[in-house]
């Protein structure tokens, strides 16, 4: 007996040994790889980098897999057999995930792969880092990190997360001294539908940087929240020609379909503001909203000297549904400039106007006119005026 008892000491001594000694070289091999990886990226050679650190990491997973050896073929048809094969592999790619040296060489590559501009490689880097260890705290340290490049890469990857946890850190980010980590940070908001992300991106819209405030401006319509309505109406006075064709973009999507999030009022109370692109902007989603209070405004605004202005006051009138602009409209159909009169016959159409059916024939007819004015034509006139369904077909007619 004590013969056999020493055998199993000195077999489980050996495992023991043996065990200890792998993980010994795994530590060395991984500090090797980290080296050399550590010493390719001061030199800016980020792809050799990375292929340092996968072949070390193949090569870590490989020993790990052969430490349980390959699992015993299993009958299709056994299904506790099937089950037990699925967790067995479940559990073992959990085991690898965990490692301590691939953890350490995977938060390696996350700054290799942005520096290469791969975010979405290093997002699924990212995304096994915390399926291993949830509570790694890389990207956090990531978005610390001196060189900016890494830093908005760190933003994107927590914007191509969409998670709601991000959202703080994306706000913090909004702050950054970088001007492309906050356009980075802003971008990533918006890609997360909560309602918490609303204030940050609004607060954005002041920020320095053109780009930024577009982009706060492309991010708050993804929202779609009527608190960005009165934050977007001030960006439409913005010096920079995007910010404003950003801010007035977000408004009209703001303004249009059932469950459109804007408020009438909200636009109402700018009708009389000084600037006259607050103006227009506001009349114009109030008549998407189908509010009368713009009607008098847009037939002001008719009459502008700016086509563009004009345009877009035609279109308004065209969308509010109030039949008081029908006479507006027969007349601006009249107007020399073809976007005019495409745009009067949209909304005589959309107003279902009888009296201008003649007129609408005329064009439809005219071969002088553009082929997309006489298809808006006849598409008002068949909207106005339906044709008449044909009759039934006799049951006994021949095919």
């Amino acid at each position: 007996m004590t013969s056999l008892m020493n055998k199993c000491f000195w077999r489980l001594l050996l495992v023991a040994g043996a065990a200890t000694l792998l993980a010994g070289c795994g530590n060395k091999e991984t500090k090797e790889a980290l080296d050399k990886a550590a010493t390719l990226e001061d030199q800016k050679q980020y792809q050799d980098a990375n292929n340092i650190l996968v072949a070390a990491l193949q090569a870590r997973e490989a020993r790990i897999r052969g430490e349980i050896g390959e699992p015993p073929p299993v009958d299709s048809n056994d299904l506790d057999a099937v089950k037990k094969a699925q967790a067995d592999a479940d559990a073992l790619t959990k085991k690898v995930q965990a490692d301590p040296e691939i953890l350490k060489m995977e938060r390696a590559q996350i700054p290799l792969y942005l520096h290469m501009e791969r975010a979405d490689m290093a997002s699924a880097v990212y995304a096994d880092i915390m399926s291993g260890n949830p509570g790694d705290t890389v990207i956090d340290d990531t978005l610390g990190d001196k060189d900016p490049v890494i830093r908005a890469g760190a933003v994107r990857i927590l914007g191509l997360t969409g998670k709601p946890e991000a959202i703080d850190a994306l706000t913090r980010a909004t702050k950054d001294p970088d001007q492309n980590v906050r356009r980075a940070a802003v971008v990533a908001l918006g890609a997360i539908p909560d309602a918490r992300t609303v204030q940050p991106l609004i607060d954005a819209l002041k920020d320095s940087y053109w780009d930024v405030r577009s982009e706060a401006a492309n991010s708050l319509v993804q929202e779609h929240d009527g608190r960005a309505v009165k934050p977007l109406l001030d960006a439409v006075t913005d010096s920079d020609s995007t910010v404003v064709s950003s801010a007035e973009t977000g408004l009209l999507f703001l303004s249009k379909g059932p469950d459109a999030p804007a408020k009438p009022d909200d636009f109402a109370a700018r009708l009389n503001d000084p600037n006259p692109k607050v103006v227009l902007i506001a009349a114009v989603c109030l008549a998407i909203l189908h509010d009368s209070r713009t009607v008098p405004v847009l037939l002001k605004l008719v009459s502008s000297s700016d086509l563009t202005t004009r345009l877009d006051a035609v279109k308004g009138l065209g969308e509010v549904g109030d039949p008081s602009v029908i006479p507006t409209l027969r007349q601006t159909l009249k107007d020399s400039d073809v976007n005019m009169r495409g745009w009067s016959i949209i909304g005589l159409g959309n107003l279902k106007d009888e009296g201008s059916l003649d007129d609408l024939r005329v064009i439809a007819a005219d071969p002088d006119e553009p082929d997309s004015i006489k298809a808006a034509a006849e598409a008002a006139i068949n909207h106005i005026s339906p044709p008449a369904a044909p009759a039934d077909t006799p049951a006994n007619a021949p095919y």
